[in-house]
């Protein structure tokens, strides 16, 4: 006997398709009050109006939306409720793929993704290099129109970026400092404390004769840090070399540093990352550290803790940064304002083995 003949798979309903569509995008928030006119829709979605207004009707019937004689299509306060209940999103908003940030970032980034779950919420990352170029309207309206009420976190935000979304009352939130001029909530470590801390326990150890490493794309964190680290310096000269994200670019500042005739006795980097090109370069150049060259890192990255000799460096707690931005998304999906909006955090002081007194000056090392 042969097997019974297999049966055709059945063909999707359409308009049900379409009433999918049309509700997800409803509970989104696409629609406030009315619907667009059943020739706006078909026009969109490339269907015929008879398939639209079947779709409608399977809306209508489930209790969403309702029919006027002569008025567009209402929506009902049913869509609230349910998207009241429904799983609430935070958006953060990134330049670069996710997989190229430092580990220390991807740490509180999981512990913050955690918290919000824990909470209800759902974190998104976006990457759009646009949103971080000079004139980013254009490219935030767009953004911010695919999520109408998600929460934003702004990551390595420009000044431009702020200043857009707090102009146009967006529930934003930044993981980083604020630009002057700006008064969004905020997480941040409070760079301008820490670097002048470091700055004055540099010159405690009797260094003149400073240089900083800074990144050569700054953001407001990096402007306090170099702010706070010339204030904690005193009357001690100090040089700030730009570098950016590759090797070379450190390397050509060490060589500056060292083949300078008043040479600094201290070096002072903003990531950690530099600091560790700069501690590998100046073992190869035969220059010891700290005996000759002291080395301070602003940032704590994990694989610092396993160089010889150990850098010294600042470490903040990615559990207490991603606790306090956590906070300020879900209180602001809420509606609720925070009591305190800007939180500057303080970082733990990792002595290392980098940091020495000031050698004798000689003219060659």
């Amino acid at each position: 006997m042969f097997p019974p003949k297999p049966q055709l798979p059945r063909r999707a309903s359409l308009p049900l398709d379409v009433a999918a569509f049309l509700r997800e995008r409803l509970l989104r928030g696409d629609w406030a009050r009315v619907l667009p006119g059943e020739t706006e829709l078909a026009r969109e979605l490339q269907v015929g109006r008879n398939t639209i207004r079947a779709a409608l009707a399977v809306l209508e019937k489930d209790g969403l939306i309702r029919t006027a004689s002569g008025k567009r299509r209402e929506v009902v306060g049913k869509v609230k409720k349910l998207r009241r209940s429904m799983e609430k999103v935070a958006v953060m908003l990134l330049p670069v793929p996710w997989h190229t940030l430092a580990p220390s970032t991807l740490l509180w980034m999981d512990a913050l993704r955690a918290r919000l779950q824990g909470a209800g919420w759902q974190l998104q990352l976006v990457v759009d290099a646009a949103a971080f170029r000079r004139a980013p309207a254009a490219t935030l309206e767009s953004l911010v129109s695919r999520h109408p009420s998600a929460v934003w976190i702004l990551f390595r935000s420009t000044a431009a970026m702020q200043h857009w979304f707090e102009k146009r009352q967006v529930c934003t939130v930044v993981a980083g400092s604020c630009h002057p001029g700006v008064s969004l909530p905020q997480v941040d470590m409070d760079f301008r404390a820490t670097s002048r801390h470091a700055a004055a326990r540099l010159a405690g150890l009797g260094h003149r004769r400073l240089a900083v490493l800074a990144p050569a794309v700054s953001f407001a964190g990096d402007d306090e840090s170099l702010a706070g680290f010339r204030e904690g310096a005193g009357d001690a000269f100090v040089q700030v070399h730009q570098c950016n994200d590759s090797k070379a670019s450190v390397i050509k500042a060490l060589r500056v540093i060292l083949t300078d005739a008043q040479s600094p006795t201290a070096i002072f980097a903003f990531q950690g990352a530099h600091a560790a090109t700069a501690l590998t370069y100046l073992s190869q150049q035969g220059v010891s550290v700290p005996a000759q060259m002291s080395l301070l890192s602003r940032d704590h990255e994990p694989f610092l803790a396993h160089l010889v000799p150990e850098p010294a460096r600042y470490e903040r707690q990615p559990e207490v940064f991603a606790k306090k931005l956590a906070h300020l998304v879900t209180a602001l999906g809420d509606g609720v304002p925070p009591k305190k909006a800007q939180h500057l955090l303080m970082p733990t002081f990792v002595r290392g083995e980098t940091l020495g007194g000031a050698p004798v000056p000689t003219k060659n090392r």
